[in-house]
């Protein structure tokens, strides 16, 4: 799997029922997509990290929990680079922020409405734009799509009844075009138009 495979699969690991919209400003008990994104970019830098030091046959010391940027900065051996990974880290979330910003009423980046395939589309196509980034080296560009990205991803779990349907874990087809993304609706699950609700209740 690669690293940014990783990172998305971790996004969808941290436990988070739902999100606060403009969170940096009303904070409350839930977590927001910032707090999400950094928890999964800095999981993922630290499980990376490991698997480089130990394929070198180097030891490897997790920093301490919480993680923060600047302790896996040290533990990867790059505390000097540790305000370009803030920096880096700021720019996705910002990216993933700005979906509410400017796609606020667009279902299919928030996987509202039942608008699961559009919203999958949204995550394949741009995970293939991060990818292409990566290997022209322009990493601000991966890094915004990055963002970008993100915010869909997360709200399937909260915008879906995925949970709520007893999966434990991710769904792991959310990043792979051309694949089903299995039942969203529980199988003795009916859905009532108003109009039925109406005529029974007159």
């Amino acid at each position: 799997m690669s690293g940014l495979a990783a990172l998305c699969f971790l996004l969808l690991q941290t436990g988070a029922c739902g999100f606060e919209i403009l969170g940096w400003f009303f904070r409350g008990k839930s977590l927001t997509h910032e707090d999400i994104t950094e928890r999964a970019i800095l999981n993922t830098t630290v499980q990376v990290c490991r698997a480089l030091a130990l394929a070198e046959g180097k030891d490897f010391t997790f920093p301490p929990q919480p993680f923060t940027a600047e302790s896996v900065a040290v533990a990867c051996g790059a505390s000097k680079s540790s305000k370009s990974f803030c920096k880096a880290i700021s720019l996705i979330q910002r990216k993933n922020w700005n979906v509410d910003l400017f796609r606020f009423y667009s279902s299919r980046h928030h996987f509202d409405d039942e608008t699961f395939i559009e919203g999958r589309k949204i995550i394949t196509e741009g995970l293939s734009a991060v990818k292409a980034s990566n290997k022209r080296e322009n990493f601000e560009a991966a890094r915004e799509k990055l963002g970008n990205i993100l915010h869909p991803l997360q709200d399937f779990y909260s915008h879906s009844n995925w949970v709520e349907m007893g999966n434990n874990l991710p769904n792991p087809n959310l990043i792979r075009a051309g694949t089903s993304i299995g039942n969203i609706a529980g199988k003795y699950n009916v859905t009532v138009c108003l109009d039925e609700i109406e005529k029974r209740n007159a």
